[in-house]
């Protein structure tokens, strides 16, 4: 499933010669308007010397305009440039087509059960509890023991 959904594949964590995480920096930056790193580290789940590199990256790209807070002149806010803007909605488009066509393709009668454990993955995800599991414990239905790694 996770390879069908391109999540392990490295080849496939890029398009358009951005990566995957630039892909997602620039989207969650698109969809707050004017971001800053702390809020880019929370939301992509990464360190601050890493959304440094990120953002640093975007900038030389293009996509990203850095800019000094105007009301507190320490911070530093996140925005799309021209370009960051068309690419940002380019990819939201894609994938809300994406996942529509995928949705029209679950029988009607199927859609809320999909959508219900969807929201419930969702969930347990923002949760952050889970790090690490057993795959093949898993699969097994067995719940008991530690970490596969």
């Amino acid at each position: 499933m996770a390879r069908n959904l391109s999540l392990l594949d490295r080849d496939r964590a890029s398009c358009c010669g951005v990566t995957l995480a630039q892909c997602h920096a620039i989207v969650e930056i698109g969809r707050a308007e004017v971001a800053t790193p702390s809020f880019l580290a929370t939301t992509l789940r990464l360190d601050r010397s890493t959304v440094t590199r990120l953002t640093d990256s975007l900038v030389e790209q293009g996509f990203v305009v850095r800019s000094q807070d105007k009301v507190d002149r320490r911070s530093v806010t996140l925005s799309l440039t021209e370009k960051g803007l068309r690419f940002f909605e380019g990819t939201e488009n894609s994938m809300n087509s994406f996942f529509l066509s995928l949705i029209e393709r679950i029988p009607e009668n199927h859609r809320n059960v999909f959508l219900s454990g969807l929201g419930s993955v969702v969930e347990a995800l923002e949760r952050g509890e889970c790090v690490c599991f057993d795959l093949e414990r898993l699969l097994k239905g067995r719940t008991e023991g530690g970490c596969a790694f």
